[in-house]
């Protein structure tokens, strides 16, 4: 199923495409969406009647519409090429939404076992009066901690910590060393560099702002790290690929390079994106595959110890008994 916000998009460079007025297409678009997209939407509509444009009538929604999707409407306004930069954000959002998908699917049977573990577990030494009623709450509640308590610190860090701070800092790069997943990460990292480059570039954005931007797209600080060389050398009046760090793939830098080299960077930068976005779905198929049968063998584990401990229990008792 595509993103609504894509799906959006995707009908509303159709209509345009078709020759259809930017206001009346604005409400076809709003059909099928729900909540605060389609409230926003509306009021988009509204205020481009007014005689506003698109861009700054999406900007004054910041929590729906990214400050991405109004940088590149606006620079698609002024080329007049609306209709194909709306189709480019539509692509960008369903491949978004592709990962989470991927992810999301993965994860969904793993999590409910641990859950069901997290109770049924420990429900055998509470029916034979082995805990009580309080110790087996305890028990489901110190297990679900092993969750949720990561899980709350990592978004703590994220949404509410500078995103150059220290701590985001030292998460980012630890994500970045996990095996496979980092090296998931990584590919979907450089896959939103050179995607939102190409789409600044397209719209005629100088190149500048492109690699400033691309940077704080990737969504990882310490990767936008090994980038930002990049708008630092083409301040300087230096190729892009000059300040790129050793840290980056060497077929990319040399990729880019030519793409330089030869004035075919948006071409360039367009293959690399998709290479890029293919290698990252990959691998993180692989880490929705991989990670369920870690967390099955460390609940198979964890039963395996609580059944021995039961039956020690059970056995001291027989003996301390007489038996």
């Amino acid at each position: 199923m595509p993103s609504i916000r894509a799906q959006a998009y995707h009908n509303l460079s159709l209509m345009l495409s078709a020759g259809v007025p930017i206001i009346k297409s604005l409400h076809t678009a709003v059909s099928g969406l729900r909540g605060d997209l389609a409230k926003s939407f509306l009021a988009v509509a509204k205020n481009v009647s007014r005689g506003n444009s698109l861009a700054a009538s999406m900007a004054k929604h910041p929590k729906v519409f990214p400050q991405l999707d109004v940088m590149l409407i606006e620079a698609a306004e002024t080329s007049g090429n609306l209709p194909d930069c709306l189709q480019r954000l539509a692509e960008w959002h369903e491949f978004r939404q592709s990962l989470k998908r991927i992810l999301g699917s993965g994860m969904m049977l793993p999590m409910l076992v641990f859950h069901a573990a997290a109770f049924i577990v420990p429900f055998p030494a509470w029916f034979l009066g082995h805990m009580s009623s309080s110790q087996y709450l305890l028990q489901v509640a110190s297990t679900l901690a092993v969750l949720y308590v990561p899980a709350a610190v990592i978004w703590a860090i994220v949404r509410l910590t500078p995103k150059t701070g220290l701590l985001r800092r030292l998460l980012d790069g630890f994500i970045l060393k996990i095996p496979l997943v980092g090296r998931a990460f990584r590919q979907l990292a450089l896959s939103r560099y050179c995607r939102v480059f190409h789409m600044l570039y397209k719209a005629g954005i100088p190149i500048t702002q492109c690699t400033e931007f691309a940077a704080e797209a990737t969504g990882n600080v310490v990767f936008a790290g090994w980038l930002k060389g990049a708008t630092d050398s083409a301040k300087a009046g230096h190729s892009v690929s000059d300040g790129f760090s050793r840290q980056l793939p060497i077929e990319f830098r040399d990729a880019w390079q030519v793409g330089e080299e030869s004035g075919q960077l948006d071409n360039v930068t367009e293959r690399l994106a998709k290479m890029a976005a293919d290698s990252s779905k990959i691998l993180f198929a692989e880490v929705s595959q991989w990670l369920p049968r870690i967390i099955y063998f460390f609940i198979c584990l964890w039963l395996i110890k609580s059944i021995f401990a039961l039956w020690s229990t059970i056995s001291f008792n027989r003996l301390s008994g007489g038996y």
